[in-house]
């Protein structure tokens, strides 16, 4: 539960827009889109479903992406209300 900046100090984006993107959280709207992009990028097993306080700094997309910024993977993880197998989904 980490954002791809936090996992790749390294490689740092070039554009303002981007350099955002990069400091988020992916998530999805439902279990279902997540399990669906995980299978689709090989991302991993499990798929946690999270219960967001509606203060959570959030982007959201047309196609149910929603970008979680300025939480700490600790904040994260008491968020999860359940963990599915992705191919249970």
């Amino acid at each position: 539960m980490m954002s791809y900046g936090d996992l790749y100090v390294e490689r740092r984006p070039q554009g303002r827009r981007d350099e955002a993107a990069w400091k988020e959280v992916s998530t999805f709207v439902t279990a279902e889109l997540a399990a669906s992009k995980a299978r689709a990028r090989n991302l991993g097993w499990y798929v946690a479903e999270l219960e967001v306080p509606e203060d959570a700094v959030a982007s959201r997309a047309e196609s149910g992406h929603v970008g979680l910024s300025g939480l700490t993977p600790r904040q994260l993880l008491g968020m999860v209300q359940n963990v599915r197998r992705v191919d249970e989904v």
